[in-house]
């Protein structure tokens, strides 16, 4: 079965289209988890292994927001503990997708879609799962790794878009409608969680 969903991701990489989803369209939701559950254990892997180049990045974020040393000292240790990273990533990464899925298939039963939950779940894992590893490494390469993380990330909005119309069974009208909710909900969120990282900042600033 993971030969079945690496020979779908390289289809749907190299050659995106909604005809590259529905040649290697499945139902089955176990396995597009285990997928994303294997491409979690791979970063998790990664990042214990990079950690240490980010020990004085994330030492200097967490001395500006005021964090005790005992504390900064804790989670610098606990970057480099490969279990933790590759356990909470497994855990974060199969309710993540459950969630993100699960609200992508009601947005598409919304628009009319007659697409199963597993076949959408599978079309989304064929491209998010080799992408997340390939995010995982662009995020340790320095200088160019923030652009080739932006070329990725537009990919992945486009491939989802692809995945939406065969998973789901849609035009590509109503595709892109959610499509555009989806970029909404996420810009909205960025600016959230970067807001409250910028208040904790400047809180921490301001601590005596």
């Amino acid at each position: 079965m993971i030969q079945e969903m690496v020979n779908g991701s390289i289809a749907v990489l190299t050659r995106p289209s909604v005809q590259s989803f529905e040649q290697h369209e499945r139902d089955n939701l176990v396995w597009a988890l285990i997928y994303a559950a294997i491409a979690s254990v791979i970063n998790g892997i990664l990042a214990a292994i990079t950690a240490p180049l980010r020990v004085g990045e994330l030492r200097a974020q967490l001395e500006a927001q005021g964090v005790p040393p005992d504390a900064i000292e804790a989670a610098i240790a606990q970057q480099g503990n490969l279990i933790i990273a590759i356990f909470a990533g497994i855990f974060g990464t199969i309710i993540g997708s459950l969630i993100i899925w699960g609200f992508i298939y009601l947005l598409g039963r919304a628009f009319g879609g007659t697409g199963s939950f597993g076949e959408l779940a599978w079309g989304i894992s064929l491209f998010s799962s080799p992408l997340a590893v390939a995010q995982g490494i662009a995020n340790a390469i320095p200088f160019i790794g923030g652009f080739i993380l932006f070329i990725l990330l537009v990919y992945g909005v486009y491939l989802n878009y692809l995945a939406i119309q065969a998973g789901m069974n849609l035009p590509s009208q109503k595709a892109l409608y959610i499509s555009i909710i989806l970029f909404v909900i996420g810009l909205l969120f960025l600016c959230v969680t970067v807001g409250f990282a910028f208040l904790a900042i400047l809180a921490g600033g301001f601590a005596p």
